[in-house]
């Protein structure tokens, strides 16, 4: 006899027969109750190996749209005019230097309509204007703040349906930093997860997509939202050692801002889906390190020195990076001709010439981080890649010089503007990054993209 019956058993017998319905009632009633919660612990126990079976192993990475800044006309500088406002004598710059400037104006592939702050426009004309953190805040959160606007525009996110937010911008840091002052502006949620690079160069971006994945792969119905521009204004050089004079001639304003988004309502609009991500970093070794760094000259003037050994230090980087990506990407055929090269040389030691894959047959465009023409030839020579195939690297340095983290974007602007990307197509990114790092990304074209972009355009981003 069960613990319940029991006791109602006994009241029964000693009459007490109020106290017996109750107590049979209380019983009767509690049966559903214990079936019921049984059928739903059996339910949620069904719904949960489901959802185990069926879910990926990483929620999917999409990119819903970017926007590349493209800055009014009035910002636009020559090579002549720069040129012209070094040989202020207040400028305290050497004949030797501005010949030297002047050359790696020309031979950099910079061409006479790209953009630079009101700050640098006001010193060659001869205002005798002191670096402000003002000027400096004014000049990246324009830049910031137009690009987040633009992409919100273009994807119709408010920005309360924004669940992070990764900003960055290597050599211009203040406090508070500049995510905050984006969560300032826009009013983004109080909770939203938010990020601050700083130092990582040229590739930042990259890197940013990289963290904006490990979120998206374990937080479903997430978008991120994603900005980076280079601080000109606080970083121009002052001084007159040669090494640091480069990044002036090449560095030039610009920024972008894109979202990546896991959530399903963004699957049907969604532009890519990220297929691979890898990342390479030589900071262990010394030369590496040092091949692109900010420092003070022998006069005690901060700026960034490009080392010599820049070159070196690239092409090594984008081999251990193409060594890691080549089995992810390249066709069996591919492998097959490497891994019998590799054999060959390290293994019977025979004196044949590294074999190169050949990852055109691999991706249908290139992204690659326009730093520099020779950086674009040794790149593109390396990986041999037609003159079309260049194109994107080449036209974008010569329209508005390197910016930085921006620079693959505005590639790519230039391949949907241009080129075109069909549906299915596979596109690389690939940066460069002070450290020294190089990271890849690989996209999946889910639709055609042929959009012509502003940064290609007459409309400036704002006026």
């Amino acid at each position: 006899m069960s613990g319940l019956q029991a006791p109602l058993l006994e009241m029964y017998r000693s009459g007490d027969l109020q106290s017996f319905w109750e107590g049979a009632r209380d019983h009767l009633l509690s049966i559903p109750l214990l079936y019921a919660v049984a059928v739903q612990a059996a339910v949620v126990l069904v719904v949960a190996v489901i959802y185990s079976l069926l879910r990926p192993a990483n929620w999917p990475t999409y990119l819903l749209d970017f926007y590349c800044l493209r800055p009014p006309d009035r910002l636009e500088m020559t090579r002549e005019k720069m040129i012209a406002g070094t040989r202020r004598p207040e400028h305290g710059c050497s004949e030797l230097l501005i010949e030297f400037s002047s050359k790696v104006l020309e031979i950099s592939g910079v061409g006479d309509r790209t953009y630079l702050p009101e700050r640098v426009h006001q010193a060659a004309e001869g205002e005798d204007i002191p670096k402000t953190m003002k000027d400096a805040r004014d000049e990246t959160e324009l830049a910031l703040i137009v690009s987040i606007q633009k992409v919100l525009d273009r994807t119709g996110l408010k920005p309360l349906q924004i669940d992070g937010l990764i900003v960055n911008c290597s050599a211009f840091n203040p406090t508070p930093s500049l995510s905050a002052k984006m969560v300032n502006h826009f009013k983004f949620r109080q909770d939203i997860r938010s990020f601050n690079l700083s130092g990582m160069g040229c590739a930042a971006s990259v890197i940013g997509i990289d963290m904006a994945r490990d979120m998206l792969a374990v937080h479903p119905r997430m978008r991120i939202l994603i900005a980076g521009t280079e601080n000109i204004s606080w970083n121009l050089y002052n001084g007159n050692q040669r090494s640091m004079l480069i990044t002036n001639c090449i560095f030039r304003l610009g920024a972008v801002a894109y979202v990546l988004s896991n959530h399903p309502a963004d699957r049907s609009r969604a532009k890519y889906r990220l297929q691979h991500l890898v990342r390479t970093h030589l900071g262990a070794s010394d030369e590496a390190y040092n091949a692109v760094i900010q420092r003070e000259d022998d006069d005690g003037v901060i700026g960034v020195k490009i080392g010599k050994e820049l070159m070196k230090c690239a092409g090594k980087a984008l081999t251990a990076n193409i060594t890691q990506l080549g089995p992810l990407v390249l066709p069996i055929s591919e492998q097959l001709i490497f891994a019998g090269n590799f054999v060959a040389r390290k293994v019977l030691g025979m004196d044949v010439k590294p074999y190169t894959p050949d990852f055109k047959t691999a991706f249908d465009h290139f992204c690659i981080h326009p730093g520099g023409k020779a950086v674009i030839s040794e790149v593109g020579s390396q990986l041999k890649l037609s003159k079309e195939q260049c194109m994107p690297m080449l036209v974008p340095f010569e329209r508005y010089g390197n910016t930085s983290s921006s620079s693959t974007w505005y590639a790519w602007s230039y391949v949907e503007t241009f080129q075109g990307v069909k549906k299915g197509d596979r596109l690389w990114q690939l940066s460069f990054g002070s450290g020294f790092k190089c990271a890849s990304a690989v996209w999946v074209s889910l639709r055609k993209n042929d959009e012509k972009h502003d940064a290609w355009t007459d409309t400036p981003s704002w006026d």
